[in-house]
């Protein structure tokens, strides 16, 4: 039987993607870990291990600003169910004034998915003043549109709330209680470890298109120790959205509080909004930080990255550089894979989300 080392070891001499790291665990602990590939290939070749760290993208939502969410209600004894203009003054446009803190954890917030805000501002108020010009893409709780710019929104919100930087409120009550290294904005001194991304931004320049016309903020060379996205990139590498890093092993010390037979700093309540949908009916299903796996027949959903190998209850989120985490809370399972898949440069041929899924299938043979 093909195990996770043998089906991402073909992933990697196929070339779809330069490396991996991963980790298969259940409540008695890890089960398979493992690296394959090259966390470098250019300017040279560096091995990877289970000590590479990765550009974490948007699993930062659910690791840090969903969680952070969930707690801070409790410290500061606040409702998600509160609109959000209560905290952010900057949406008080009538159509904005009706989205709430669920509304922004769940993605029916109907704020667009992503705009290239960096174009007009290198900070959160400079960030904030352009999404409250935009018009929401749909009533809010009316439909599940995945979106960055809620989740930048969020992440201001809980700075406000907490009284500190994210990445401090990170560190306080997310990774140093789970005794994970995640970590915002890498240093100079994890280098060798610290898995590049792409070279000069270009899916970024073609994302943004004519509008980024005279823009001298691209970054040229190879990414390396800064997060990939613009937008958290030029607010300065820390946002709810994306940039987080960390390795398998950091990722799997948070994810496996949820499904731990004795949570450790999370509560019993917060279990339940984690890994349940809190959508409506007719939703696409999704909890305060996951997406859930189950379909419109019940079963589990083919289209997703977790497939059929999990279960309909399984939760997870991905991140585009090629990064994901699963849970099967029943089973007390996590599944964690990181890849830089878009090192050198993205791929527009690769499809990430038939590799996650291969990897659910052989890890579920672990």
């Amino acid at each position: 039987m093909r195990g996770p080392a043998e089906f991402l070891d073909d992933r990697v001499r196929s070339g779809e993607i330069p490396s991996a790291s991963w980790i298969v665990a259940d409540a008695s602990g890890v089960l398979d870990a493992g690296a394959v590939g090259s966390a470098a290939l250019v300017p040279g070749r560096v091995a990877a291990t289970t000590e590479t760290i990765y550009d974490l993208a948007s699993l930062t939502k659910p690791l840090v600003t969903s969680l952070l969410a969930l707690v801070l209600r409790r410290e500061a004894g606040i409702s998600l169910g509160e609109p959000a203009v209560r905290f952010l003054p900057e949406l008080s446009r009538p159509d904005q004034r009706g989205i709430t803190l669920a509304h922004l954890l769940t993605h029916t917030s109907g704020l667009p998915d992503w705009a290239p805000l960096y174009l007009r501002g290198s900070s959160p108020p400079e960030y904030l003043e352009q999404i409250r010009e935009m018009d929401l893409r749909a009533s809010p709780g009316a439909r599940v549109l995945y979106s960055d710019l809620g989740y930048i929104a969020l992440g201001v919100i809980l700075e406000r709330i907490g009284g500190a930087p994210l990445d401090e409120l990170c560190a306080r009550f997310i990774t140093g209680p789970a005794g994970s290294g995640a970590l915002f904005r890498p240093g100079a001194a994890l280098g060798s470890r610290v898995a590049p991304t792409e070279e000069a931004c270009n899916y970024e320049r073609e994302k943004a298109g004519a509008a980024a016309a005279g823009y001298q903020g691209w970054r040229r060379g190879l990414v390396h120790l800064a997060v990939h996205d613009q937008n958290a990139w030029a607010a300065g590498g820390v946002a709810g959205h994306a940039g987080l890093f960390g390795t398998a092993g950091d990722v799997h010390r948070i994810a496996r509080e949820v499904v731990s037979v004795e949570p450790r700093w999370l509560r019993e309540e917060d279990l339940a909004l984690i890994t349940r949908a809190q959508t409506g009916p007719g939703l696409e299903p999704r909890s305060f930080a996951y997406r859930i796996n189950r379909g419109r027949n019940g079963g589990p959903d083919a289209s997703t990255a977790a497939g059929t190998a999990l279960a309909a209850s399984a939760c997870g989120h991905n991140g585009f550089t090629g990064t994901s985490v699963w849970l099967e809370p029943e089973r007390r399972r996590v599944y964690v894979l990181l890849t830089n898949r878009v090192h050198p440069a993205v791929r527009a041929d690769v499809d990430m989300n038939a590799i996650r899924r291969g990897f659910h299938e052989s890890a579920c043979r672990v």
